[in-house]
Order: structure tokens, then C-alpha cells, then sequence
């Protein structure tokens, strides 16, 4: 009787060594790409933007608005009494720079003739007609001092001010409501408390 060996089946053992070989082998590649490719991601870059119509970084502030934020200390008060005389609806609060300039002139608190201002006319709003006086100066019954434009009643009564009043040793609301409107410290100094009361608003 011919006794012959079983032939060996196709998935031998050689089969099985090629199969471990290549899944290790694809197993290394694979772990390696995912190091290599993770590195790159963790890596800084950098975006260049010459060249490009688009602003990479639209949410800031442009230059100019930066620009208009850095303020000295003479916007700073103008500002504040712009705003101040637009809460009150004002017609001076477009004026507010010239008071400033005028302060400096004539060393006033900046605070002073806005404040005035309002007390005499509820800053501008209820003058004799083409007065163009919105300070009450000079005004004592029919006698009526008139000024060509706000401009130039805020630039003479500040002169008014510093020469015949601050100069006297009258400084503050209290004594300068003395002379300039003698008939409030009668009244108990409502024209000095209106005055003070509108100062510290403008602080």
C-alpha cells in the first residue's frame, strides 16, 4: 500500500509569518505617520497677508480710532463739557473747545463758565432775542449787552471774569455772585448754589 503524506494545507505556518510580518511592518508605518503628522499640527505658523485683500484681523480698532482715544488733558475737558451741555440739550455744546481755550486764557476753572451758563440760561436756550449772551452779563432791566456770536460772549465775559472779579479777590461763586448779581444773595445765594451744583456736574 502507498503511503504518501497529507499534502500541507495553503495557510501553512509561512502564510501565517508573512501575515504577522506585514501587519507589524504597517503597524510601525502607521504609529510613525501619526508622530510625524501630530508635530506638524503642534507647530506655530504664520500667516503673511502681503498681497491679500482681506484684513486678517477685523475686530481691532483701525489706526485712526486708536488715534482719537490718546487725548491730553485740554480734549479731555473739552469732552467733558461737551457731554455735559448735550445732557442739557444745549445749543454751546459745540462751543465746548472754546471754553477751554478761553479758561486757559484767562487762568479760569474750566468749569466756571459752562456753569454760569447754565445757571443765566439754561446754557443758551432762554437768551434775549440776538443777545447772543447765554451768561446774563450786563443785563440789568433794559440794559442788554449784546455779542456778535457765542464765540465772542464766551471770550469777553471770560475776560470779564479773570479783570473784574477773580483779580478782585472775588473767586469763588459765592463772592462773585456779589457783584455780578446782587439781587440773588437776597434770595439767599440760589444764582451761587445753581452755579456750584452745575461746577460739580462738570467734574
Amino acid at each position: 500500500m502507498d503511503k504518501t503524506l497529507p499534502a500541507r494545507p495553503a495557510g501553512g505556518p509561512q502564510n501565517s509569518l508573512w501575515f504577522v510580518g506585514t501587519w507589524f511592518g504597517a503597524s510601525i508605518t502607521t504609529v510613525i505617520f501619526s508622530f510625524v503628522f501630530m508635530f506638524y499640527l503642534a507647530q506655530v505658523k504664520t500667516v503673511n497677508t502681503v498681497n491679500q485683500n482681506f484684513k486678517l484681523y477685523t475686530a481691532l480698532p483701525t489706526s485712526e480710532i486708536v488715534t482719537s482715544e490718546s487725548i491730553d488733558l485740554g480734549d479731555a475737558r473739552a469732552k467733558i463739557i461737551e457731554n455735559f451741555l448735550k445732557d442739557y440739550s444745549s445749543p454751546l455744546s459745540n462751543l465746548a473747545s472754546n471754553f477751554v481755550t478761553v479758561a486757559d486764557q484767562y487762568h479760569l476753572d474750566y468749569r466756571l463758565l459752562p456753569a454760569i451758563a447754565m445757571q443765566e440760561s439754561n446754557g443758551g436756550k432762554k437768551v434775549i432775542q440776538d443777545s447772543n449772551n447765554p451768561f446774563g452779563y450786563g443785563i440789568y432791566g433794559g440794559l442788554v449787552i449784546r455779542f456778535s456770536s457765542w464765540e465772542r460772549a464766551i471770550e469777553r465775559v471770560g475776560k470779564a471774569l479773570r479783570e473784574d472779579y477773580l483779580n478782585q479777590g472775588l473767586k469763588t461763586p459765592g463772592q462773585i455772585m456779589t457783584k455780578y448779581t446782587p439781587p440773588s444773595v437776597a434770595k439767599g445765594g440760589s444764582w451761587a448754589i445753581g452755579v456750584s451744583t452745575f461746577m460739580e456736574e462738570l467734574r
